[in-house]
C-alpha cells in the first residue's frame, strides 16, 4: 500500500487535477477518514461530521441559507458529471435507455424517493430548481382575477412574497400581509389571526411552514383546515421545513407544498420540488411548457417541463436523500432540535441577549434568531467570524443574527459561540 505522502504526490501529477495545497477540498478528502459510524457509536455525530468537507477550523451556522453537501453527495455528482461528459456518444435517444439531461422526462427514480419522504404520490411531485420556482408556478398557474385576495405573513422570504406582489400589479389581486407577533408564543394566536383575515374574496393562503428569518414553525395543518372549510387554495412554503422537521403533505391537507432540498436536506443547490395534490392539479395551468405540458395523468411531470437541465444535480439530490435515509429521518430531526434547544436555553442565560425566535416547544427547531443589546446584527456577524471563524447570518436589524444548528454542528461549537457572545457583551 502506498503511503499517504506518495499517494498525494501521485495525485498531484495527474493532469487536470487541482493543485494540492493545504486546506484544498481534495487534500481534505484524501486526509480525512470517511467510514460510516455504527448506529450505537457514542461518537456518532462527531464521526459523521468527517463525511463533510467543511473545514475543521470553521463553524458553519447558516444552513438556513444553503446546506453543506456531504462528500457522498459531491462524489456522486462529480462521478456522474464526468461519466456523462465521457459517454455522450453512447446516448441513443430511445425512451428505454438512460438520458443525459433533465427537464423533459419523469425522473421517477428520484421523484419516488422524494414522494416517499413527503408521504405523497410520485405523480404529485414536480422537480424544480428551488421553492421560488415552485411558488411562481403556482401563482402564475392559478386563474386569479382583480379583487381576489391572497393572505401571507409579514415575514415572508422574497421568493414567496414577490410573485404575489407581481400578481397584484399585473392582475389587480389584493395581497394581504398579516402581522405575526415577534416572538411568536402561541400557535392558536396565529390560527385565529388567519381565521379573522379570511373574507369571501379570499382565494389563496400562501403560508410558511417555517419562517425564513425567525425559524418559527407555524401551525399550517390547522390553517389548511380553515382553507379547506372555506374553499381557499392552500399553499405551504416549506423551503426551511423539509429535512428540519417532519413533513407529511397528506396529513397537512394542503393543496400545494414547495420545498428546497438544498437547505436542511443538504442537497446541491439547483434542486427544488413542488407537491401538487392530484385533486387540486386541474386548478394550475402550466406556465413553462414543453412536450408533456398537457399530461393530466402525471401533473408532476407536466410542471417540470422546463427545458434542458443538469442530470448530475439530480444525482446529487438522490445521494442526499440516500444519506438522509441512512442516518434516519427521525434521528436527523431529533439532532437538529436537540442542538436548537441547547442553543436557545443557553442564550437565555446570557445577560443582554434577546430572543426573537419562538421558544414554544411546537414552534421551534433548528433555527434561532437573537440579538445582543447595544450591538447591530452586522457587527455581531463580523465579530463571530473575526474572533472565532463562526458563521451565523445577520438577517434583520430588529431581529438579530440567525443561527442554524444542523447535523454537522455540535454543542462544543455552540459553546464557542456563547463564549464569544459573553466577550462581546463585555466590550
Amino acid at each position: 500500500m502506498p503511503s499517504r505522502r506518495s499517494l498525494l504526490r501521485q495525485l498531484a501529477m495527474v493532469p487536470g487535477l487541482p493543485l494540492l495545497v493545504p486546506g484544498s477540498p481534495l487534500l481534505q478528502a484524501v486526509a480525512t477518514p470517511t467510514a460510516w459510524p455504527a448506529d450505537d457509536d457514542p461518537h456518532y455525530w462527531e464521526k459523521l461530521r468527517h463525511r463533510f468537507p467543511l473545514r475543521e477550523d470553521e463553524v458553519f451556522f447558516n444552513t438556513a441559507t444553503l446546506g453543506a453537501p456531504s462528500r457522498d453527495v459531491l462524489d456522486a455528482m462529480s462521478k456522474s458529471f464526468q461519466e456523462l461528459a465521457a459517454t455522450m456518444a453512447e446516448w441513443d435517444y430511445k425512451p428505454s435507455g438512460p438520458n443525459w439531461f433533465t427537464g423533459y422526462y419523469a425522473e421517477d427514480w428520484v421523484r419516488g424517493r422524494l414522494a416517499s419522504l413527503l408521504h405523497a404520490d410520485v405523480q404529485e411531485i414536480a422537480l424544480t430548481d428551488n421553492s421560488t420556482m415552485g411558488m411562481s408556478f403556482l401563482a402564475n398557474g392559478l386563474d386569479l382575477a382583480a379583487g381576489d385576495e391572497v393572505l401571507q405573513t409579514d415575514q415572508e422570504h422574497p421568493g414567496s412574497r414577490c410573485v404575489w406582489e407581481l400578481q397584484a400589479k399585473r392582475r389587480g389581486i389584493v395581497w394581504k400581509s398579516l402581522t405575526v407577533p415577534v416572538p411568536a408564543t402561541d400557535p392558536l394566536e396565529i390560527v385565529e389571526l388567519v381565521r379573522k383575515a379570511i373574507t369571501p374574496r379570499t382565494r389563496v393562503i400562501a403560508w410558511p411552514h417555517i419562517t425564513s428569518g425567525l425559524g418559527v414553525v407555524h401551525p399550517v395543518k390547522e390553517i389548511a383546515r380553515l382553507a379547506r372549510e372555506r374553499g381557499v387554495f392552500m399553499i405551504i412554503d416549506g423551503a426551511q421545513a423539509v429535512g428540519q422537521i417532519e413533513v407529511d403533505v397528506e396529513n397537512l391537507g394542503c393543496d400545494a407544498y414547495v420545498g428546497s432540498p438544498h437547505k436542511w436536506l443538504l442537497a446541491p443547490a439547483g434542486n427544488g420540488f413542488l407537491y401538487l395534490k392530484r385533486a387540486s392539479a386541474p386548478k394550475i395551468w402550466t406556465t413553462i411548457a414543453s412536450s408533456e405540458w398537457s399530461n393530466d395523468k402525471d401533473p408532476g411531470l407536466r410542471l417540470q417541463q422546463r427545458g434542458t437541465g443538469n442530470l448530475s444535480l439530480l444525482v446529487g439530490l438522490d445521494a442526499a436523500l440516500r444519506f438522509h435515509q441512512r442516518v434516519g429521518p427521525a434521528r436527523w430531526r431529533a439532532r437538529i432540535k436537540e442542538l436548537g434547544d441547547y442553543l436557545r436555553a443557553s442564550l437565555a442565560e446570557v445577560d443582554g441577549v434577546v430572543l426573537s425566535s419562538s421558544t414554544h416547544p411546537a414552534m421551534c427547531a433548528g433555527m434561532t434568531t437573537w440579538k445582543l443589546r447595544g450591538k447591530t446584527p452586522a457587527a455581531m456577524q463580523d465579530f463571530f467570524w473575526a474572533k472565532g471563524r463562526l458563521r451565523p447570518r445577520a438577517v434583520h436589524d430588529e431581529w438579530g443574527v440567525r443561527t442554524s444548528t444542523a447535523i454537522y454542528n455540535s454543542k462544543e461549537e455552540i459553546d464557542r459561540l456563547l463564549a464569544l457572545t459573553r466577550e462581546m457583551a463585555r466590550s
